[in-house]
């Protein structure tokens, strides 16, 4: 389905979504795929095949969205670059820069709070109406998929993009 050779290891149906096995829990691919994967865990897992970067564990969802030194922002008019982070999450009135996090032993206790839900990578490739290919885990398909960017918007936890990271 897509070209790159190291993203497509991750289009596997033996890769099973699992909420709660982001990067503070899986480190490899091999364990995500024994014991399943969130969005988070596949875009350090994905990013770390591409680039040799290993992000910190603790860098989740929202740390990882607001994170500068690692990441920075870039605009949707810029050249796309494989394994660049689409941000989605649902259509709220809250901007997440107007998000008060609050954490407990190093948790982010109220995550349910912040419109930011889910992240997807860039494949490097376009579908044939030239919108972007993006790699993600998925409660919906129950593994990884690779989804054009308007079907993000059938659901409510990705019925909004709030904003696109690039790996600095």
């Amino acid at each position: 389905m897509i070209k790159n050779e190291v993203l497509s290891h991750y289009i596997n149906p033996d890769f099973v979504y699992r909420f709660n096995h982001g990067p503070n829990v899986i480190k490899s691919r091999e364990q995500a795929l024994r014991e399943g994967l969130n969005c988070e865990a596949l875009a350090h897992l994905a990013l770390r095949d591409l680039t040799n970067v290993a992000l910190p564990s603790d860098l989740r969802c929202y740390e990882m969205y607001n994170d500068t030194e690692y990441f920075r922002k870039i605009e949707t008019s810029e050249t796309l670059q494989e394994g660049d982070l689409f941000w989605f999450g649902q259509n709220r009135n809250m901007r997440p820069v107007d998000f008060q996090p609050l954490f407990n032993k190093g948790e982010l206790t109220n995550w349910d709070e912040y419109p930011v839900k889910h992240m997807a990578l860039f494949t490097g490739e376009h579908a044939h109406d030239g919108n972007p290919l993006l790699l993600h885990a998925t409660y919906v398909t129950g593994t990884n998929s690779v989804w054009s960017l308007p079907e993000f918007n059938k659901y409510p936890q990705s019925k909004k993009l709030y904003g696109v990271t690039r790996l600095k």
